[in-house]
């Protein structure tokens, strides 16, 4: 018996390592990470002077992608959040916040470098943001669907390597919606602005509480019809030192000819280009520096800021715990 098990045994698993090389791949692929990163300062009878304070930043990328034959689907989420304490007794200051979605159908016409396209995009923050450099930490200028932004995009996609891919849309629908009546009022984020009776002079008519005379609120949805460009990069440097960069523009062929100033528009062209440099110490640990790039003369300055910039510009540097998910 003992002669006939053991050769029975091999047969089996020989059986079993065919099967498994003979069985189809899957066309499904998929793959990302979560962080948690933290700094803290302490200061005790420091002569050169200083604030304690403590940073949190979570964040949680996730690509689950598709291929099989001529198809392929892209898809993508990028969630970001982060505070900074100052005084654990008042509100916390924030210091990232975003939420960023993207699913992409191609079809391969030319060497799986040409794919017709179809892009749908979706971006907006978790929680509320305040102008916290002029002091103001009650009147939220933004928060969860304020604003929200989606775009339909029917083009094509360029995919010369693995590393680089660029998708140009011609016919690109993008919609913002603003999900605060107060900031919709103001025009915030380029929705038209709400109206309010007038004067002869042309000044807003103010009633006995000190409020304009409202006449229609401002609209939460602002439509665009244009152009849009999607420039991706992701390349290791060096072992365990990743770079990534990403450029998306558009254009707005309904575009007016006055921008959230009021002024002539001196670039019609959004810009939003995210930059990311990502050192692997081990499997565990991981230091992080991201840097943000966006202009649009749709979004007026905040208040605080001098001129008449549309520039935004945000850095952030961390340190902390990263965990690749499969």
């Amino acid at each position: 018996m003992k002669k006939l098990f053991l050769p029975l045994v091999a047969l089996l698993l020989s059986m079993n390592v065919a099967f498994a090389q003979d069985a189809p791949a899957s066309p499904w692929t998929h793959g990302g990470n979560v962080g948690f990163n933290m700094a803290q300062s302490h200061f005790d009878n420091w002569a050169p002077g200083g604030q304690d304070n403590i940073n949190f930043l979570g964040l949680a990328k996730y690509d689950i992608n598709y291929k099989n034959g001529n198809h392929k689907w892209d898809n993508n989420i990028d969630l970001q959040l982060g505070y900074s304490y100052y005084n654990l007794d008042k509100k916390p200051i924030k210091t990232d916040d975003r939420i960023y979605a993207s699913s992409l159908y191609g079809y391969n016409v030319s060497n799986e470098k040409w794919f017709v396209t179809a892009n749908l995009t979706f971006q907006s923050q978790f929680v509320n943001g305040y102008n916290y450099a002029s002091g103001d930490t009650v009147t939220r200028i933004s928060g969860f669907m304020a604003p929200g932004y989606f775009t339909l995009g029917l083009g094509v996609q360029w995919v010369p390597n693995e590393h680089f891919k660029v998708n140009f849309a011609p016919l690109t629908a993008k919609m913002t919606y603003v999900n605060d009546q107060r900031l919709a009022d103001d025009g915030a984020f380029g929705v038209k602005k709400a109206e309010y009776e007038l004067d002869e002079n042309g000044e807003p008519v103010i009633d006995s509480l000190g409020n304009k005379n409202l006449l229609k609120h401002g609209e939460k949805i602002r439509w665009e019809l244009g152009a849009q460009l999607t420039a991706e990069f992701n390349y290791e440097i060096v072992k365990n030192v990743t770079f990534s960069s990403k450029l998306i523009a558009f254009y707005n062929y309904l575009g007016g000819n006055e921008n959230a100033l009021g002024e002539k528009y001196t670039c019609p062209v959004d810009f939003d280009w995210d930059n990311a440099l990502i050192m692997k110490v081990n499997d565990w640990l991981s230091c992080n520096i991201t840097a943000r790039l966006v202009y649009d003369e749709d979004i007026a300055p905040l208040s605080h800021v001098e001129g008449t910039t549309f520039r935004q510009f945000k850095e952030v540097m961390s340190i902390g715990i990263s965990y690749k998910i499969p």
